[in-house]
């Protein structure tokens, strides 16, 4: 298993794994945006990728005030094996270096396997807040 940056080069294989893979597809989700935050210098993108095939991503963002993380998608065959535990901690070891104190993690809420695996490693579910969302 190898975990590495994403590119600008992988975005439509991303895109096509997140499809494959089951996860909601948004209006941020184009090759033009993965590309776009794959190059950005305030996100760490990763992939884990198995014989030359993706089989997990994780976005982390941080914009100066929190960490947050997006899209962490683990093939459905490669499930339970540890790949996304990884991909979190490789993310809280970059944004450990940046100096980050709280992390966010958005879970859909029809996904309640996402927000249980959340929850085990660590990060409860906070009842506090609701998102409200516009799209420009």
């Amino acid at each position: 298993m190898e975990f590495r940056h994403a590119t600008h080069d992988d975005a439509a294989l991303i895109l096509r794994f997140w499809t494959e893979s089951g996860a909601s597809i948004g209006v941020t989700d184009t090759v033009e945006q993965i590309q776009r935050v794959a190059t950005n210098p305030a996100a760490v993108f990763l992939v884990a990728v198995l014989s030359g095939e993706i089989v997990g991503t994780l976005l982390g963002t941080y914009d100066g005030w929190r960490g947050n993380m997006y899209r962490l998608v683990v093939r459905p065959d490669h499930r339970r094996q540890g790949i996304g535990r990884e991909l979190v901690r490789r993310v809280e070891r970059v944004f450990a270096d940046w100096g980050v104190r709280r992390i966010t993690v958005l879970v859909e809420a029809d996904r309640p396997w996402a927000a249980e695996f959340w929850t085990a490693i660590g990060y409860p579910r906070d009842d506090h807040i609701v998102r409200h969302l516009g799209i420009l």
